[in-house]
């Protein structure tokens, strides 16, 4: 069973970790074309600085989209590579995260073995900004109880959805942070089949001025929208939690 996977690259000004991602992707290709399996890249660059566009220029070959125009955030770059995208298998790597290139080709032997899955994730490696692993969370079984009544932790890098599956759900919502969350939520309302790897597939970069690191208060609030969205109530565990996380967030702000 040969396999086609799209990976979309949403971009905008990172340039102290592009370089690393675009090298990881060139050798994921290479590794990919070796096992039989083909990888398209779509890079979307909301009109980035000048030394961030002049790294993607300097890969042109490896993409076979690649957009330079504004766009409306990061989940609207990812749409546009979602409805551009061919693979019978797509997803996202943000410009400061890396695949774990063995991860996946494991990846993508259990889909070669089981067309019947819709959604499949493994676990993410943590690394800091210098590459360093810190830590590797190992994927566990998601279920829609779960994600909106106590933990809300998802494994969006290195997962990748069935294109047919998804067409008929549609894209992403608008939100700046949890748009993934409010996907998977989305699977699995519309009963997706779901497998999670026991090996991580992914490398999560982390880091202080990080999109995850910076908008703590962002992320909790729109967990509350979306988790409330599909089901979660006001005496479940989440409710409080994230309230409380909110409340230390306004008492003890970062500097």
């Amino acid at each position: 069973m040969s396999l086609t996977f799209s990976i979309i690259v949403p971009s905008f000004n990172q340039p102290s970790y592009i370089e690393f991602t675009l090298q990881n992707l060139v050798e994921l290709k290479e590794r990919a074309q070796q096992n039989g399996l083909k990888v398209e890249v779509l890079i979307f660059d909301s009109c980035s600085d000048n030394l961030t566009q002049a790294i993607i220029k300097k890969y042109n070959s490896l993409f076979e989209v690649m957009v330079i125009e504004k766009d409306k955030g990061q989940y609207d770059a990812i749409n546009n590579g979602i409805l551009k995208c061919k693979g019978d298998y797509w997803s996202w790597l943000n410009t400061d995260d890396l695949l774990d290139i063995d991860g996946f080709l494991k990846l993508a032997n259990v889909l070669k073995a089981n067309s019947g899955i819709d959604y499949i994730y493994g676990g993410v490696s943590y690394i800091d900004e210098k590459g360093n692993q810190l830590k590797t969370v190992n994927a566990f079984e998601l279920t829609l109880h779960k994600l909106t009544t106590s933990e809300p932790a998802i494994f969006q890098p290195g997962s990748f959805f069935k294109k047919s599956f998804t067409d008929k759900i549609g894209l992403l919502a608008s939100f700046s942070c949890c748009f993934d969350y409010e996907y998977i939520l989305r699977l699995l309302k519309n009963n997706a089949v779901f497998y999670a790897c026991d090996f991580p597939v992914s490398k999560f970069r982390y880091y202080a001025n990080s999109k995850t690191g910076s908008n703590t208060v962002q992320f909790i609030r729109e967990q509350l929208i979306i988790s409330a969205k599909y089901g979660r109530k006001w005496y479940h565990y989440l409710t409080p939690f994230s309230n409380l996380r909110l409340l230390k967030h306004f008492l003890f702000p970062r500097k």
